[in-house]
């Protein structure tokens, strides 16, 4: 609630948010930026005289970022209705590409590892343009597809192909099952539809906002963590939130209003692009039930106009969240602002705003990450340019609010997409955002399965993280969590071939045991015994490893007895440098 200064228009109730009111003060010294404004009070005065906004409900839009631009990220957005009244909201994180060479996964398609006999699920929110992308080759014909969308599959939107091509991009053998969802409903309905095909790694490039502390311990972590326990590996982008994210604790000055700096500023300022939705998503952690009330309030900075509000009231009963999303149509791009209004502050929460907005003025990236990339059970994957291995600035970060690292490695953004468009030589451009790092992963996650079957979730997980590139503080943190996505040499899971050749000798003297030996990698190591009817008398195994990428004829020396009791022969089997080893092949040994 905003209390007495709030002003109600005619007709002023807005679908499914909040009473669009009016607030005006003496406007910010002429000149002044988003940086230098002066301290706001509120006020209440007269009506806003720009055209309409409207706070909106099923929203189907695109909010593009400028200023600090990222053009090409395209984050659609999102709001669904839930049980009880409460809604959450899902955001998301929005040709050859780059992710091949990135990854280093060129050596892994060349001997073989492609994905064949692995099975992805791309859960969306769209995948309009899919059949182009299928009869240009940039997505299999074969993708099975589920609506779970109420029939928009194809119209939704496009950021479902996106992803889907990366995917196929990493994995290209890989069955793909391409799922579009609405709401938290469709959701729960994607897993379980994923689990009754089968499937072994899913990603979402996505994340929700709701009443909910994330800490893993929403409604969206359980279903992930049921897919988890389901033997699926769930790959979730960590948000691109960094930028547009602030944490910190309530500090009023001489008013209820929360002061962002020191200075006093009262409003939290970003630009607002004309014909894009905007929302605003505040919670403080007196889980489950708030023992404080505070409100979150959209401001016009030139005329300190009031222009949403979120001010459910919370008495003792009532989730500690706010959010509000709103639609602005001026026909110019709007400089507004945040302001936090608390009533009844009985302890010092921490405050977390998300902004589905351009970058904030005043933002903090720890903290950042989305539910469901929160959850223990979701393998989070930040974004870095492919081109220049850096952080990207709006990659979200952890720690979790209960101190746990997230993301859990970083992978490759920025990416050359059919759908979105090439990259033009810097970043962001192309596929930006997690987004596209996100279902790198999933494909790599791919050819990792193929290499070793019987791998789960777990240690196609540790494996990702142990060869991942360390960025930023040694070890572990909640910046790049393992380090930058890079494949190992591919595994070598050829046996070598080794093949014992009939051999002759003179009694009492060194005879030569010859075998034929040849491994795919290039080089085994040899042991040969010797064999007198079933016991074995003698053991040899040659120093170093024996260069043979062809079959190669190699002898051992062996000195045999002065007496022959029987009948004798020799059997040799062979180890490359990847620990793989022949069968054991004998041939007959002839002593005279």
């Amino acid at each position: 609630m905003f209390g007495s200064v709030r002003k109600t228009l005619s007709g002023g109730t807005l679908v499914g948010v909040a009473l669009l009111g009016l607030l005006v003060v003496a406007s910010a010294p002429a000149g002044s930026g988003p940086a230098t404004q002066a301290a706001r009070s509120f006020v209440a005065a007269g009506e806003y005289s720009g055209k309409p906004l409207r706070a909106v409900e099923g929203v189907d839009a695109r909010a593009r970022r400028v200023g600090n631009t990222i053009p090409a990220l395209a984050d659609a957005l999102r709001i669904a209705e839930v049980a009880g009244g409460n809604r959450s909201y899902r955001l998301q994180h929005a040709v050859a590409g780059e992710s091949v060479s990135a990854t280093l996964a060129s050596p892994w398609h060349a001997d073989g590892f492609t994905g064949k006999g692995v099975k992805i699920a791309i859960i969306d929110g769209g995948f309009a343009g899919l059949s182009q992308r299928q009869a240009e080759g940039d997505l299999p014909a074969n993708a099975v597809t589920q609506d779970n969308c109420g029939g928009r599959f194809a119209t939704a939107d496009d950021h479902g192909t996106a992803v889907a091509e990366i995917v196929h991009e990493m994995a290209p053998d890989a069955q793909l099952y391409l799922v579009c969802i609405e709401s938290d409903t469709d959701f729960a309905a994607a897993v379980a539809y994923a689990k009754s095909q089968g499937v072994h790694i899913v990603n979402f490039s996505a994340g929700w906002e709701g009443p909910f502390r994330n800490d893993g311990s929403d409604r969206f972590s359980a279903i992930v963590a049921d897919a988890r326990a389901s033997g699926i590996l769930w790959v979730n982008s960590a948000g691109n939130q960094a930028d547009t994210h602030w944490s910190g604790a309530y500090t009023p000055g001489d008013d209820r209003v929360h002061d962002w700096s020191s200075n006093g500023d009262e409003g939290n300022t970003f630009m607002w692009p004309n014909d894009s939705v905007i929302c605003g998503f505040l919670r403080w952690d007196e889980w489950p039930n708030a023992a404080s009330d505070f409100d979150l309030a959209l401001v016009h900075s030139g005329t300190n106009t009031l222009l949403a509000i979120a001010e459910d009231e919370q008495t003792g009963s009532q989730p500690p969240f706010e959010a509000t999303c709103v639609e602005q149509s001026s026909g110019s791009d709007l400089q507004v602002y945040w302001a936090i209004v608390g009533y009844r502050v009985t302890s010092s929460p921490q405050l977390d705003l998300v902004s589905w907005s351009p970058p904030l003025q005043y933002s903090v990236a720890a903290g950042s990450i989305a539910a469901p990339a929160t959850s223990s059970a979701a393998f989070a994957v930040g974004a870095v340019c492919w081109q220049s291995r850096q952080l990207e600035p709006y990659s979200s970060q952890g720690p979790t609010i209960d101190g746990r690292v997230k993301p859990d490695i970083v992978a490759h953004d920025s990416v050359s997409s059919a759908t979105y468009g090439a990259f033009d030589g810097s970043c962001p451009s192309g596929f930006a955002g997690t987004s596209a790092s996100s279902p790198e992963v999933a494909g790599a996650a791919a050819l990792v399965k193929q290499a070793f079957p019987s791998y789960t979730a777990d240690q196609l997980k540790q494996y990702l993280m142990r060869y991942a590139r360390d960025l930023g503080s040694p070890g572990l943190d909640s910046t790049y969590g393992a380090g930058e996505l890079q494949l190992p040499e591919p595994p070598d899971l050829v046996a070598p071939a080794a093949k014992a050749l009939p051999s002759t000798g003179r009694l009492g003297k060194t005879v030569k045991l010859v075998s034929s030996v040849s491994d795919d990698s290039g080089a085994v190591s040899v042991v040969e015994q010797v064999l007198l009817g079933s016991k074995t008398v003698a053991t040899i195994k040659r120093s170093g490893f024996v260069s043979a990428p062809s079959p190669k004829t190699v002898a051992t020396a062996w000195k045999a007895p002065a007496k022959a009791g029987g009948r004798y022969r020799h059997c040799v089997r062979v180890t490359d440098r990847a620990g793989n080893t022949s069968p054991i092949s004998c041939a007959r040994l002839t002593l005279r």
